[in-house]
């Protein structure tokens, strides 16, 4: 097939959206699609040793405004930037298909369903995905977002209920063939947007090579080893992991390890002190990957509590390590994390949850045998989860596309698991 990716998003070596975007455009010529693919950081692609395969083409589309808008500052400057890029690289896009005729096009990155599918101009068709944006954050639990709620319902309004009613995205989703989505909320969201054929597809991938060939094992320890690991941001819930941890038996032994900085990050050890856990927690800020990857083989349980998040790449890269999970259980840790590799809790009030989380913990700790076979399961769906396998589910949705379109119909079994879980 000649696959047209719209990849604003793609550069080698990085996580999140850029790795994406690297890695599915790289899969799918590896497979051995042609692919063109159109983005911003073209120089760093070319300068990659497999950006040199034959049948894979980049294509750079400078900003045509706003060239030096500060990172990090004036977010809706950069907005106004990104869909200035979009008109541009359609135009472009138009171009190339009159040269090259593509199959079939496939919007990758900037994965945000308010940001819409590009390249809606051309009569072909059109994958979107996986996006996110549906997912809120529960409106119980505002008290661990601090100052910082009214942003947070600011974002939900916008996000969720204003673009409702925007008829131009409207239209652009119903043009889409296909929309791959992160989440539940994200999928009723789309299909509340007349997307007619949507599904939930995890967006986040690792490279065969992160995987051993076994479940790495963990040395034993007389007390629970915890990891929580993310952005130290409202969001993330690390306060609310505090006070879960607060309420644990105090006969259990445990030790919390805390990576990462952000806007919060300042507070942590205040927040430590006031639920009297200076001697069961130990914050490292941020650190070198090489010095992540020993947290997760050192560590006996990975702790995800994130209010709001599409999924959280830092659950697959646990899993592939064979970490048992505790997570909330909503938005796409509630749709991907495989009930029998972690305790998901409700997230029905703080009170109940907080004890629930501090549940998890004991259970954790008094059932070793059980938590090694969770550990065990999440190894094994980690390994079904490489960009090799992606790609090929991607482009069985491709070829699924295709022969609708030429009035031919095939059942296709996707390699990656898309299934609701149920709770647990």
């Amino acid at each position: 097939m000649k696959v047209l990716i719209c990849a604003y998003a793609c550069m080698p070596n990085r996580g999140r959206e850029e790795g994406f975007g690297w890695n599915n455009a790289i899969q799918i010529a590896q497979l051995g699609h042609e692919v063109w693919v159109i983005n911003l950081n073209t120089a760093e692609c070319l300068e990659h040793p497999l950006s040199k395969i034959p049948n894979l083409h980049f294509v750079h589309v400078a900003y045509p405004i706003l060239k030096h808008v500060p990172e990090g500052r004036y977010k809706y400057l950069h907005f106004l930037r990104y869909f200035a890029w979009k008109v541009k690289a359609e135009q472009i896009a138009l171009q190339l298909d009159k040269e090259h005729n593509f199959d079939i096009i496939h919007h990758l990155t900037i994965a945000s369903l308010q940001g819409g599918p590009s390249f809606t101009n051309l009569k072909k068709p059109l994958v979107f995905g996986p996006v996110g944006g549906g997912q809120t954050a529960p409106k119980n639990f505002k008290r661990y977002f601090f100052g910082s709620w009214f942003d947070e319902t600011l974002r939900s309004f916008v996000n969720c209920k204003l673009i409702a009613l925007n008829p131009l995205l409207h239209k652009a989703l119903k043009r889409c063939d296909l929309v791959l989505a992160t989440n539940q909320e994200t999928v009723q969201l789309s299909q509340k947007m007349t997307a007619k054929n949507v599904e939930l597809f995890l967006d986040s991938g690792l490279p065969p090579e992160y995987f051993a060939v076994e479940p790495p094992k963990r040395l034993e320890s007389p007390e629970l080893r915890l990891l929580w690991l993310s952005r130290i941001e409202p969001r993330k819930g690390l306060f609310l992991a505090l006070e879960a941890l607060s309420k644990v038996n105090s006969a259990i032994p445990f030790k919390l390890t805390i990576i990462g900085d952000g806007s919060l990050d300042s507070y942590v050890p205040q927040w430590i002190e006031q639920f009297n856990l200076e001697t069961k927690v130990n914050y490292c800020g941020s650190l070198p990957w090489t010095e992540v990857q020993d947290a997760y083989l050192n560590n006996d349980v990975f702790l995800f509590t994130s209010l709001r998040d599409s999924y959280g790449s830092v659950l697959l890269e646990a899993m592939s390590q064979a970490l048992p999970i505790i997570t909330l259980n909503h938005h796409g840790a509630r749709d991907f994390v495989p009930n029998k590799g972690a305790i998901k809790v409700s997230v029905t009030n703080p009170d109940q949850t907080v004890n629930a989380l501090a549940q998890a913990v004991e259970y954790m700790y008094k059932n070793p045998q059980k938590r090694l076979e969770m550990g065990r399961a999440s190894y094994e769906f980690a390994k079904q989860q490489s960009w090799k396998n992606k790609a090929i589910t991607i482009t069985q949705y491709y070829e699924k596309i295709l022969q609708n379109y030429s009035g031919t119909e095939t059942v296709l079994t996707p390699l990656i698991v898309t299934k609701v879980s149920k709770s647990v």
